[in-house]
């Protein structure tokens, strides 16, 4: 696929290693007390960094880091074709994965001027440059590209003036690729609300949908360049709105952010030296979260295996995303919060286990990346299958509107091996009371116990009389039930009854995070 990676209308990807803080300073392996470190460029997925540095003899120079484990690793000078004189210096910018760079460069063999060229990350070497050319380059001076998460979008600056350390009369322009190729649209001038004669160092974030630029002609100004976010709402950019919380009395300008959108990273004095800090952003003002996932399809050998990506919006009732694998089995994509998603890998295989997750951002939460390692096989006697697409109804046996895909999937696999399959439901919460304390207890058992019953009469003669005692219990263990509604739902699709068989298991479970009803099919042996 095109690099299996869409904006699917939702992670955040962040590290979160830190509480909410207003202003978070990065640690000591980037902010380097006996030196000065400015305007910080950070991937989308957070697993790389660009920043410059005056440690040199010969001027400043541009540092790239990467996250090992959660951690910076030690920062790393660029090479000599990157770190050029040539170079508008703080001109520069990473793909979403952190894997190719972008610089701002007046270096021959260009358009024009300043041109945006690129160069590509393997394992730890940089290519050689490329141009991007027509139509992003021309004979003016263009720079400081940025991207939305499926590489198919483009924003970046084109001025009048542009040298090593400052540009001017600068507009912004976006552009995106022609469907199916790598080949860019003519980019587009950002309208005029936006453009109000020198905007500048356009940062798109991962929904994207919020653009955070700067500006020394948009008031009122408190001096110099300022940072200002748009957003595009209903197929129109809103009216730019100051980001007070970095906006200073000197130029506010170089700052980027991760996908989860909650914290803008800019250059600040510190307490010795210039460091690199994250403020974080009014909900007013932050864009919606991006949950990057990530991962690798694989058959039994460990080599990549064809196979179809999909990703379906459950509220919305459409697909957002239908991608391949690439030629390695790894692939990529980006899901909006607010919205939640089904994800299925299928093989091209109708015989072969298939995968399926389905993903509930609709809450707001701090997003974190997923990384999933998919195995699709001949499926054998033994081999499970988790139904994560299948799920009950709060306290009923109704499968929710979701579970036809799911079944689908499932009805497809058994009719094509000879194989049973036993369906298996099991409860972690398991709750029993005497009395209906909660509405999931939607169960109940009854037990009676004849017991005789001894009686003085009024004659004073004893008497004996037969008697029941009744004893009535609430739970809510439905997974019997909830088994029998999946292997009819099977059979009404034209599975044989005979080849499924059930087995059910309900535990308790003290800590409410756990409990859950987990449900799943095992491959089985035909019986002779």
């Amino acid at each position: 696929m095109n690099r299996a990676t869409v904006i699917v209308c939702l992670l955040v990807l962040s590290h979160v290693a830190f509480s909410q803080a207003k202003i978070r300073r990065l640690p000591n392996s980037i902010n380097n007390p006996a030196i000065n470190v400015f305007a910080p460029f950070i991937s989308m997925d957070g697993s790389a960094i660009l920043f410059t540095s005056d440690y040199a003899d010969d001027g400043t120079l541009v540092y790239y880091s990467q996250r090992e484990s959660g951690d910076w690793k030690q920062p790393v000078e660029l090479p000599k074709h990157l770190n050029s004189k040539l170079n508008f210096l703080k001109g520069y910018s990473l793909s979403p994965d952190g894997k190719t760079l972008y610089i701002t460069s007046a270096k021959s063999g260009g358009v024009g001027g300043y041109d945006i060229w690129a160069s590509d990350l393997t394992g730890n070497i940089w290519s050689p440059i490329k141009n991007l050319f027509l139509p992003i380059n021309t004979k003016g001076n263009e720079g400081c590209a940025t991207f939305t998460p499926d590489g198919t979008t483009i924003y970046f600056m084109r001025c009048e003036k542009m040298d090593m350390q400052k540009a001017d009369n600068c507009k912004l322009y976006m552009a995106k690729k022609k469907p199916g190729t790598d080949q860019w649209n003519e980019p587009v001038e950002l309208p005029a609300n936006i453009n109000t004669g020198n905007s500048q160092t356009p940062r798109i974030a991962a929904d994207g949908e919020t653009l955070i630029f700067a500006s020394d002609k948009i008031g009122p100004a408190k001096r110099g360049m300022d940072l200002f976010v748009t957003k595009f709402v209903n197929g129109v950019w809103t009216d730019p709105i100051a980001i007070e919380v970095v906006n200073t009395e000197k130029d506010d300008q170089y700052v980027s952010l991760q996908a989860n959108g909650r914290y803008l990273l800019k250059d600040a004095p510190g307490k010795f030296k210039s460091e690199i800090q994250e403020y974080l952003l009014p909900d007013n003002l932050r864009p919606r979260g991006v949950m990057k996932v990530e991962g690798l399809v694989k058959d039994a050998d460990g080599k990549p295996t064809p196979a179809y990506i999909s990703v379906f919006d459950l509220f919305g009732n459409k697909r957002v995303l239908s991608a391949r694998p690439e030629a390695d089995g790894s692939f990529f994509f980006y899901l909006l919060e607010g919205k939640a998603y089904e994800v299925s890998i299928d093989p091209e295989q109708s015989s072969y286990t298939y995968f399926s997750k389905q993903y509930d951002l609709m809450h707001n939460d701090v997003l974190r990346n997923d990384k999933i390692n998919v195995v699709l096989k001949p499926i054998t006697a033994g081999d499970e299958l988790e139904l994560s697409g299948l799920q009950f109804l709060p306290h009923s046996l109704e499968l929710d509107n979701n579970a036809e895909s799911e079944l689908r999937r499932l009805t497809r696999l058994i009719k094509n091996v000879p194989l049973n399959f036993e369906v298996q439901v099991m409860l972690s919460g398991y709750v029993e009371d005497s009395v209906r304390t909660s509405e999931d207890l939607t169960e109940m058992i009854v037990d009676s116990t004849n017991v005789v019953l001894q009686k003085v009469d009024s004659l004073g003669q004893l008497s004996t009389q037969d008697s029941v005692v009744v004893k009535t219990r609430f739970h809510n263990d439905r997974t019997q039930k909830q088994a029998a509604v999946i292997v009819n739902k099977l059979a009404a699709a034209g599975i044989e009854p005979g080849r499924l068989s059930v087995f059910v298991n309900a535990r308790p479970e003290e800590i409410i995070e756990n409990r859950k009803t987990a449900i799943k099919v095992v491959a089985r042996q035909k019986r002779n």
